[in-house]
């Protein structure tokens, strides 16, 4: 539909006390964003301009949204109608949205249906309604015999046989501007809390015989608002489940999900598995047919297509096509390993390169290398990156087709060249040139007798 001009304000300059937390309540995190984030994200795909009204230090607002969202200020908490009042300053549109930034979990589909009922309806006031079977703190709808919107009672203020009605305020509302003005001027604090409520803009949009529109949300609606740290892992399990719900539907298989956490923004092809344990986060992307754990970690990881990832932690990494990693290897970030490569258990991988099908088999430390193509590392083998004086690390350059022995230290920064071999339980100094053989070792030397002349004194 064509709307008439409508703005937003997301209500967020609550302190969130019962977080319990320095930082402000809507910046916690939920799958890798800020649950204001989800708020945010649902508006702006019904076209409204959000306005985000914060708490006097809004800082870590501004470090997490930038320029995109205008603030405007609640200096002190005197309750809801009074952050809308903050807010209305930056409002010239002829009608506004206000909704909650603690409540991540509704959807861009139920602010559109809810926005366009109200607009359709020419509603002076609007309030979307749900049914929950544990109401619980939130404020209850109350309704006339005949059905028809009556007003909203807070559950302090509540009485008994008021809080025992399951159709809840949701608290997201639709008001024509010049109305919302009108009624925020006459606001009270009349109440349990001494704070001025938007809810009772509802109640004066009753008396004055205002058009008020109650409808009631679609489908299942799961909770209202996050409060504490119970509720913020009530609401991130939801969303998880959405999530993981979206995954089944691309053709992923996801084993024993309720150990699995995956963040909103990763992706994964089809026909791959993330297996139990598995913590995919930020914005980790996986191809189709990979296996990732059981037991592993990707943090704002590439994984390609066909590759298995098994009880190891990557994180700001790539990892090729038709690769295997694991178990219990570290991929630290700037690590790129190219198609058919192989990193096996219990290595660590830092700032470096892997090329076509090499292999880094067990036991091994390689950062701030670059290998080339068929180049196969020795179990034990270091590259020593660190002189422990300066700040920057050296570089080791292993060409292709070298075979690096078991139990070597490369000695950065240092280049073996094509072809080179370097024998085992060395430790390489300098270069060594193309299709040579190093051996920096101690010469063997068998001393006959030796033991029985220690231990005896013979």
């Amino acid at each position: 539909m064509s709307y008439p001009s409508v703005q937003a304000l997301i209500l967020a300059g609550g302190l969130g006390t019962r977080m319990k937390s320095a930082m402000p309540k809507v910046l916690h995190d939920v799958l890798g964003h800020p649950m204001l984030w989800y708020v945010v994200d649902a508006l702006k795909d019904i076209d409204v301009q959000p306005i985000v009204v914060t708490p006097a230090a809004n800082e870590a607002f501004r470090a997490a949204f930038g320029d995109r969202l205008t603030y405007a200020v609640q200096p002190e908490q005197h309750g809801s109608g009074h952050a809308v009042q903050c807010g209305m300053d930056y409002v010239s549109a002829e009608y506004v949205l206000v909704c909650n930034g603690d409540d991540p979990l509704p959807a861009a589909e139920d602010y559109r249906v809810f926005l366009d009922e109200s607009l359709a309806e020419h509603a002076d006031a609007a309030v979307l309604a749900a049914y929950l079977e544990d109401a619980g703190q939130l404020g209850r709808v109350v309704r006339t015999v005949d059905g028809a919107f009556a007003g909203i009672v807070e559950a302090r203020d509540a009485r008994p046989e008021q809080l025992g009605i399951q159709e809840i305020n949701t608290g997201i509302y639709v008001f024509r501007s010049a109305e919302l003005r009108r009624w925020l001027a006459r606001m009270k604090s009349n109440n349990a809390q001494g704070e001025y409520y938007i809810t009772e803009c509802f109640s004066m949009a009753v008396q004055d015989g205002s058009h008020v529109h109650c409808p009631v949300a679609r489908g299942t609606w799961e909770m209202s608002g996050v409060n504490d740290r119970a509720e913020l892992a009530l609401a991130a399990g939801l969303l998880q489940r959405r999530k993981l719900d979206h995954l089944y539907r691309e053709g992923v298989t996801i084993n024993m999900p309720g150990t699995v956490h995956v963040d909103w923004d990763v992706v994964v092809g089809r026909d791959s598995e993330i297996r139990q344990g598995s913590c995919l986060k930020g914005s980790t992307k996986v191809g189709n047919s990979s296996v990732i754990g059981p037991n592993t970690i990707l943090i704002d990881a590439q994984v390609g297509d066909e590759t298995t990832v098994l009880a190891s932690l990557v994180e700001g990494s790539t990892i090729g096509s038709n690769c295997a990693v694991g178990p219990f290897s570290y991929i630290r970030p700037g690590t790129q390993t190219a198609e058919r490569s192989k990193v096996g258990a219990f290595c660590e991988l830092k700032a470096s390169s892997l090329g076509v099908g090499s292999k880094v088999p067990h036991l091994s430390y390689i950062g701030d290398a670059d290998i080339a193509e068929n180049v196969n590392v020795g179990a034990g083998t270091i590259t020593c990156n660190y002189d422990g004086f300066t700040h920057t690390k050296h570089h080791t350059v292993i060409e292709k087709d070298v075979f690096i022995g078991a139990n070597n230290n490369l000695v950065a920064p240092v280049t073996i060249h094509e072809g080179a071999y370097t024998a085992t339980g060395s430790t390489i100094t300098h270069d060594v040139p193309p299709e040579a053989l190093a051996i920096a070792r101690a010469v063997q030397v068998d001393k006959e007798g030796w033991v029985r002349r220690k231990k005896h004194g013979q």
